[in-house]
């Protein structure tokens, strides 16, 4: 196998992934993560102590905040929705 070869295997793999992502409307981003950080997630149970060193355990955890994030955001925003809705209806009753 030549370099060029698998260069361009990779490559080509590289390009897969990229559009699989996309597919889905998700990123591929790279993150930097102290050990404060680290030790946040186990704090607040989105990681356990023995899997602090094991990169795809960190990730997930990462995946598992930013997932309770949007949950908390989406919450907020039908509460204020439906917040919205009574006052309108209470306005047209009167």
């Amino acid at each position: 196998m030549s370099i060029a070869n698998g260069a361009a295997r990779s490559s080509a793999a590289r390009t897969q992934r990229h559009r699989a992502r996309r597919r889905q409307g998700t990123r591929c981003i790279l993150v930097d993560v102290s050990e404060s950080d680290v030790a946040a997630l186990v704090a607040r149970s989105y990681l356990p102590e023995e899997s602090s060193r094991d990169p795809a355990a960190i990730k997930a955890a990462i995946e598992g905040v930013i997932a309770d994030v949007v949950f908390d955001l989406e919450a907020e925003r039908s509460a204020r929705t439906q917040l919205g809705k009574r006052v309108t209806t209470r306005e047209g009753d009167a």
